[in-house]
């Protein structure tokens, strides 16, 4: 026969593993693969051109798949960029490959429609303009973010990371 100790010791042990599954299971995924690498040529924007109108103000955004340089067609990142504007001398360019799980095929981050922060619908997770650092979601990296020159009116990107992304 077994004592009301025993009896409350194997429910204590019982709901002790109960709690840390549950604790693990709420862990984040910290294993998944690096970004994919995505190499092309410098691309350089002039931002006086109607097409990139949009990068004319503060907040202003674009998202830009592929650029014609020197009358070749280059694809632009391994999904694509979206380059913001912070200010008029402060543009900050972000893979459009989401951090979290970037292998699945539909990783791909975007401009919200409020236009506040990039979104990518496939893990819902969030990205902040200012840096590209994970604002909600699964998501516990930043977004690749692309080295930028402004020169007069013209806003060169390179392929080479600026954060080790």
């Amino acid at each position: 026969m077994k004592t009301a100790s025993t009896v409350t010791g194997i429910i204590f042990a019982i709901a002790s593993v109960a709690v840390l599954a549950n604790l693990a299971s709420c862990n984040r995924d910290l294993t998944d693969d690096p970004i994919p690498s995505a190499i092309f040529p410098d691309a350089p924007i002039n931002l006086t051109f109607p097409e990139y109108v949009k990068l004319q103000v503060d907040g202003g955004f674009l998202e830009l798949s592929d650029l014609k340089i020197n009358g070749i067609k280059h694809s632009l990142g391994v999904r694509g960029i979206i380059i913001y504007r912070l200010t008029s001398t402060n543009f900050v360019v972000y893979e459009k490959n989401c951090s979290y799980h970037p292998n699945e095929a539909c990783a791909t981050v975007n401009v919200d429609g409020s236009s506040l922060f990039m979104s990518d619908p496939c893990c819902n997770s969030a990205f902040s303009f200012t840096d590209g650092s994970p604002t909600g979601g699964p998501a516990w990296r930043p977004l690749r973010k692309y080295k930028t020159y402004l020169q007069n009116n013209v806003l060169t990107i390179t392929s080479e990371s600026e954060n080790g992304m």
